[in-house]
């Protein structure tokens, strides 16, 4: 046996140090879902240029262009998009998007084609005078560059909204005269013509003085397609790469962070691979000329974020050189007694809980440091709980692993009755006496192991427990949940020692424990006294946070709130007046106490202070209802 425990230690422990170095690679972590454009065209070219480039997964989506792409990318189903510049900026600038659709990085500048038949008198721009136009799909960015063309240079030709695919076939039966196509010069579909259908086309120069305010003049030069055979004046709009950074969690920010700064900093390889697209070369990411649209990151500067994480990583190593000499003293003297009855399985089980509880959250946030500590202590609490036991003892050889372990779960748990012995002074017994009776009867059942529990605290004190007073503690109703909560605070504004009223968080737990079953209602009140012990201590901020806020919606509410609800405070939250409960430690006990003042037949919604989010949208809800239900009546 102890062989076999040594063997599973070790590659334990190897396995634990293997998904620590790699606990990066290994988690999975959201995809960013990205539109680019036509199948084959630059836009889907680069879309996939920068999956090749990048550590975080992408879902790319074909579609029609531009347009389309600014249409979903608003859905908040789409967290990247390709876009032209001039379809952001004319079609959508009076739509106040730019609080959450940024320019998360420029990219090159799209040539403006226009293409007739060789044998036609179209020339210029101005030849199109009254002529048939294909202007693209009508969800194209072609469609929108073509009619901001038209309106600024005031021609009237008759605009056919023909898709780019379509148009060489309808230019080639007459159907149209010429159309429009906008896309970085060379066109894959335009450079792939057959060749009689090729020596049949020209390109028209696009040069006109009324668009200089929002195009950039441009050439197409000669043999860039092999059916031009001269330089080709044109103008040009700038492609960009669109964020959306609404409604995305903690993850989906940091896996858009991830990718802004793989391709942010890797520009010059993604130029330099010959798998890349040729139009990679004319990127600047810094070039934000001509461009009045909010960024989604200035120049990288060293951020308090940054700082934070910084940090972070700092802890996670000093965290395992910390591990090291700890399990490294401990595992050289396994074999010795004292060191095994020295370690509390007990708190070694709450480490493991605890860490295992933010190492989900971590991952969940994609905060990797935290994470890799996380696991660390869990490893340790681990090793710790093996030596622990006594597996090592010599005179343990012969016992197995987990007979150990309930031999000193046994020993720990009689050592819990005699917790307070040691930790709380007689000066706040009564008060403990009847936090912990309230809290044995917030199921309103009093265990034999929780009587028995409860007694040896008031026996070490010399008080008389009056079992009768706590029996009448029972409550059916919700009031049993205020009266502990009271009885806490009660307590607490007795200024009792921290280092008591942090002991005192563990005989609660203890005392829930004691009985081998946790009910909803001992859940509940744990975790809103632990709030408020928390609170006391000065770690508020370690713990969240609910207020609930009762919202009349007449002079009469008002008036009955502040008569019959006076220990609530009127607040100007969320763009109106509201009546503020205290903080509350527990959503579920918070959800609680909202309930009682909706019996009252008044609104009331619980928020976190912190994210008023939520409230301001209640708010806003009722202001709306309440103003159609004034007009009905």
């Amino acid at each position: 046996m102890i062989n076999f425990m040594q063997t599973f230690t070790t590659r334990f422990i190897a396995t634990w140090i293997m998904a620590l170095l790699f606990v990066g690679v290994i988690q999975a972590q959201p995809a960013i879902n990205m539109v680019s454009g036509i199948k084959g065209e630059v836009y889907d070219q680069f879309a996939h240029d920068i999956q090749n480039n990048t550590h975080v997964k992408l879902n790319i989506f074909q579609t029609r262009g531009s347009q389309d792409n600014i249409n979903y990318l608003l859905s908040d189903s789409i967290q990247i998009a390709f876009a032209q510049y001039d379809v952001l900026k004319v079609d959508r600038a009076e739509k106040n998007i730019k609080e959450y659709i940024k320019v998360f990085l420029p990219l090159y500048c799209e040539e403006v084609h226009l293409i007739a038949l060789n044998t036609s008198s179209i020339n210029s721009l101005n030849d199109l005078q009254g002529k048939n136009v294909g202007v693209g799909d009508a969800n194209s960015g072609t469609n929108v560059t073509a009619s901001i063309i038209q309106k600024l240079t005031k021609l009237d030709w008759n605009a056919k909204s023909i898709p780019f695919s379509q148009s060489i076939q309808a230019l080639l039966n007459h159907q149209i005269d010429a159309f429009f196509y906008v896309g970085a010069a060379p066109s894959t579909y335009l450079s792939s013509l057959d060749e009689n259908i090729a020596k049949q086309l020209k390109l028209v120069s696009v040069r006109n003085g009324e668009l200089n305010d929002i195009y950039e003049n441009r050439e197409i030069a000669t043999g860039t397609y092999s059916w031009n055979k001269e330089k080709v004046k044109t103008i040009g709009v700038r492609s960009l790469l669109l964020v959306n950074t609404h409604n995305i969690d903690t993850a989906m920010a940091r896996q858009i962070d991830i990718l802004y700064t793989d391709l942010s900093a890797n520009l010059k390889g993604i130029q330099w691979n010959k798998f890349s697209h040729p139009k990679w070369k004319q990127v600047d990411f810094g070039d934000m000329d001509f461009i009045d649209w909010p960024v989604y990151k200035e120049k990288y500067i060293f951020t308090i974020e940054n700082a934070f994480t910084l940090m972070a990583i700092v802890a996670a190593m000093l965290s395992f050189i910390q591990i090291y000499f700890i399990i490294n003293k401990l595992w050289k003297r396994k074999h010795e007694k004292v060191v095994a009855e020295s370690i509390s399985i007990s708190a070694m089980f709450i480490s493991i809980f605890i860490n295992g509880f933010f190492a989900v959250k971590n991952i969940d946030g994609g905060n990797y440091p935290q994470l890799s500590a996380n696991l660390m202590w869990i490893t340790a609490s681990i090793i710790s709980t093996i030596i622990g036991v006594g597996l090592y003892v010599a005179t343990n050889r012969q016992i197995g692993f987990f007979r150990l372990l309930l031999r000193a779960l046994n020993m720990e748990r009689k050592e819990a009755g005699d917790l307070a012995k040691v930790f709380f002074k007689p000066s706040g017994a009564a008060k403990i006496i009847e936090i912990l009776g309230r809290v044995a009867m917030v199921d309103n059942d009093l265990d034999d192991k929780e009587r028995e529990f409860i007694q040896g605290f008031a026996d070490n004190w010399g008080i008389k427990v009056d079992w009768d007073l706590i029996q009448k503690y029972a409550d059916e109703s919700q009031q049993r949940f205020s009266e502990l909560r009271r009885a806490m605070s009660s307590y607490l504004s007795t200024s009792p020692p921290k280092e008591q009223a942090s002991q005192l968080i563990d005989v609660i737990s203890l005392l829930v424990n004691v009985d081998d079953v946790v009910t909803e209602e001992e859940d509940l009140m744990l975790s809103e006294l632990t709030g408020l012990i928390m609170k006391y201590l000065g770690k508020g901020t370690e713990v969240d946070v609910y207020q609930v806020a009762v919202v009349p919606q007449s002079k009469e509410q008002e008036q009955a709130v502040e008569g019959l609800l006076k220990d609530l405070k009127r607040e100007y939250i969320a763009g109106g007046w509201a009546y503020v409960s205290e903080a509350y430690y527990s959503e579920r006990y918070a959800g609680i106490i909202s309930a009682q003042y909706r019996v009252l037949k008044v609104f009331s919604v619980v928020f976190k202070p912190n994210n008023m989010e939520k409230l301001e949208k209640y708010v806003k809800e009722k202001k709306i209802v309440d103003s159609i239900d004034s007009q009905e009546g």
